[in-house]
């Protein structure tokens, strides 16, 4: 049998270090208290970006999307970047991808493999 794979987010902000395990197909992410993963930082939209559990190519496998800004669309205002490089609109996140979102706030995507 396969080994499952454990979806995680490192997160870190003003009010530093939390791991977060993602099970779920779409968490908002932002300032607003209304959102799934609340970060501390002025500098984070209200509504900053939204992560969606997308098919993988690997039958029975998926993975995480991050979209910036709000589900209807309005981007963030300080956007998402890549690993230190690129500004991204939408981007299909890969193990060990660090997102910057805001001066002193970054999510570092994380599988994992459990083995039964």
């Amino acid at each position: 049998m396969a080994p499952t794979q454990s979806h995680q987010l490192l997160i870190s902000d003003a009010k530093g270090n939390r791991k977060m395990l993602l099970d779920g197909l779409k968490y908002t992410i932002g300032r607003d208290v209304t959102n799934n993963i609340q970060l501390h930082s002025r500098f984070v939209s209200r509504q900053h970006a939204v992560l969606l559990r997308v098919p993988a190519s690997e039958l029975g496998r998926y993975l995480y999307r991050i979209v910036d800004g709000d589900l209807s669309g309005k981007p963030s205002v300080n956007g998402v970047i890549v690993n230190y490089q690129n500004r991204v609109s939408s981007y299909d996140l890969c193990h060990g991808d660090i997102l910057t979102l805001a001066p002193n706030v970054q999510l570092t995507y994380l599988i994992e493999l459990e083995r039964d």
